[in-house]
């Protein structure tokens, strides 16, 4: 029921303007197999004055459905500008909870800027603040922000190019499903957690503000990056190369200099490295991201858990799998 031009015309002029709460994003998810994206809006006097997509995810098959559903937020509410942002929150967090606490395991919020407004807010509705971490990098200008990498860094980077590795951004069927093979390796192989499928990427390489850089070296696609921006940030959603198969090559790296580059050359503002784990707990590529220079900022995440013992035993079973893999 709502009206497309109010919609992106309340995205772009928002100062939480981001393409994951778009209306292309929305329909994107509307086409994707177990994503069922939800429309949240608030309306007075015929102005759209906030807008929430929420997107319910599931995986695998009857019963591993049932442990996997859940509903995420990406980026948080849009508002308009002199509103009572807290009182909208508060509807759309109310209305959240009629829709879906009696359809999924979980309700999360993935903040893309400072939520900490609402903090008393979340508390009195019985959500959990999650002190989730982030690096983000000011994209000024190459030799700044080159720069500010560790000497490792940029030593790994000039080498792999001064021997071959070039850089595609061309959006055609070997270069998506190039790069997607070499992320489904290092998701089987080592994060053990479910990947969309290829049609996934396929079809998010439709959207206008989509993009990837793969990597080739001797003809072969040894790394690369599916990424997502909109006019304040170029986001590093899906990203990955054949390390160990390239050692003197270090396509990991030169995948992520490869998005920062593709930011920098579009006037980008900030790239988004799309977390750096919970503060305080291990998390394995905090590491390789901190030797980029970016900024360590703690925007944290919200969630609210509708059904406890499903998600324990979803967690469980999610270790479990890790293990026999």
């Amino acid at each position: 029921d709502l009206d497309i031009n109010d919609w992106n015309s309340l995205i772009k002029r928002s100062k939480e303007n981001t393409v994951y709460q778009s209306y292309e994003m929305f329909s994107f998810w509307r086409q994707q197999d177990r994503h069922q994206p939800h429309v949240f809006a608030i309306k007075k006097d015929k102005e759209l004055k906030c807008i929430c997509t929420v997107v319910v995810i599931e995986n695998g098959t009857s019963l591993k459905r049932k442990l996997t559903r859940r509903a995420i937020i990406f980026g948080g509410v849009i508002f308009s500008e002199g509103v009572n942002r807290e009182q909208l929150q508060s509807l759309l967090l109310k209305r959240m909870d009629e829709t879906f606490s009696s359809k999924i395991i979980y309700i999360e919020v993935r903040n893309f800027y400072d939520a900490s407004e609402f903090n008393s807010l979340y508390t009195r509705q019985n959500w959990r603040y999650i002190p989730y971490q982030n690096y983000k990098i000011a994209l000024t200008d190459e030799e700044e922000v080159f720069a500010k990498f560790n000497s490792e860094k940029r030593r790994q980077i000039r080498k792999g190019l001064r021997e071959g590795v070039a850089i595609s951004y061309e959006k055609n069927q070997k270069n998506c499903e190039g790069i997607y093979n070499v992320i489904a390796k290092i998701y089987d192989d080592k994060v053990k957690k479910p990947l969309p499928t290829l049609t996934f990427f396929e079809g998010l390489m439709q959207l206008e503000k989509a993009g990837l850089a793969a990597l080739y070296f001797e003809n072969k696609i040894i790394g690369g990056a599916f990424f997502l921006y909109d006019k304040n940030e170029i986001y590093d959603w899906y990203r990955g190369g054949l390390d160990y198969d390239y050692k003197k090559k270090f396509p990991s790296t030169i995948a992520a200099w490869a998005v920062m580059k593709y930011g920098l050359e579009n006037n980008i503002p900030h790239f988004d490295f799309m977390g750096a784990g919970i503060k305080g707990e291990e998390y394995g590529v905090r590491k390789f991201k901190s030797q980029f220079g970016g900024e360590l900022i703690e925007y944290g995440r919200y969630m609210k858990l509708y059904k406890p013992t499903l998600y324990n035993v979803g967690k469980t079973g999610l270790k479990l799998l890790k293990k026999l893999r």
